[in-house]
């Protein structure tokens, strides 16, 4: 077993702890439920969570009706999957919901509370409709400024590459382009590098590309339709 934990290194850094080889994969678990580690993270578990606000009790009820679980997670401060607290986030959404996509952490909105985001994702897995609980498309930014400003609001990375001629990754300045808007977007996309348009700012190129980002992620989580049973072959036509 070997166990990843961070400890407080002047460099920041974490270590990898290592408790053992095990012949099977149910030793090695106990093992680690009874090193210091496991239970640490048992007592953690234990540890009663601040009291809901008035609507994230109700969201909890509402998952309740409707047979969903909110997912928990020791590791998260909120104490749900994937949601974490953003102190720093616009307006009175100050919960951010992400999603591990192809190595990638892609994030999937804002929310006001730790439930609704926990609830988002809960209906996602379950391929529930999740209109209810975020905003419509918002208008497209009309500045870099602005840009910069809207992917805060919607919780999103404009992701930064010092290989790119922008400085935005996926994000190309074709100075020689004819039109007004002469930053190009590409995304890679099994072994290929996908146009997805030209546009005035570098910013507003790289906030497309985070939507982009988020959109395949959320499409990636849903669950694949369910296929109606095959119905049975019809029987051949009798002769007349």
């Amino acid at each position: 077993v070997t166990f990843q934990r961070g400890r407080s290194l002047r460099n920041g850094a974490s270590v990898l702890v290592h408790l053992g080889s095990f012949a099977t994969a149910e030793e090695a678990a106990t093992a680690y439920a009874r090193s210091e580690y496991g239970r640490a993270d048992a007592a953690k578990l234990l540890q009663p969570r601040a009291a809901p606000t008035a609507a994230g009790a109700e969201v909890i009820r509402q998952a309740g009706r409707q047979g969903l679980t909110l997912t928990s997670s020791s590791s998260s401060s909120t104490g749900y999957k994937g949601v974490c607290y953003d102190p720093k986030g616009r307006g009175s959404k100050k919960y951010k919901l992400q999603a591990t996509v192809g190595g990638n952490s892609v994030g999937l909105g804002m929310f006001a509370t730790a439930e609704q985001a926990a609830l988002f994702y809960a209906r996602r897995e379950a391929g529930r409709d999740t209109s209810d609980l975020t905003s419509p498309p918002p208008p497209p930014p009309t500045s870099a400024a602005e840009a910069v400003r809207q992917a805060k609001r919607e919780g999103l990375t404009l992701t930064k590459s010092s290989g790119s001629n922008s400085g935005y990754r996926g994000v190309t300045f074709k100075p020689k382009e004819r039109s007004s808007k002469k930053y190009e977007l590409r995304v890679g996309s099994g072994g290929k590098q996908n146009f997805l348009g030209l546009f005035a700012t570098a910013e507003e190129a790289a906030l497309a590309r985070a939507r982009h980002l988020r959109d395949t992620a959320v499409r990636l989580l849903e669950p694949p339709p369910q296929q109606a049973p095959p119905q049975g072959a019809a029987g051949p036509s009798e002769a007349s």
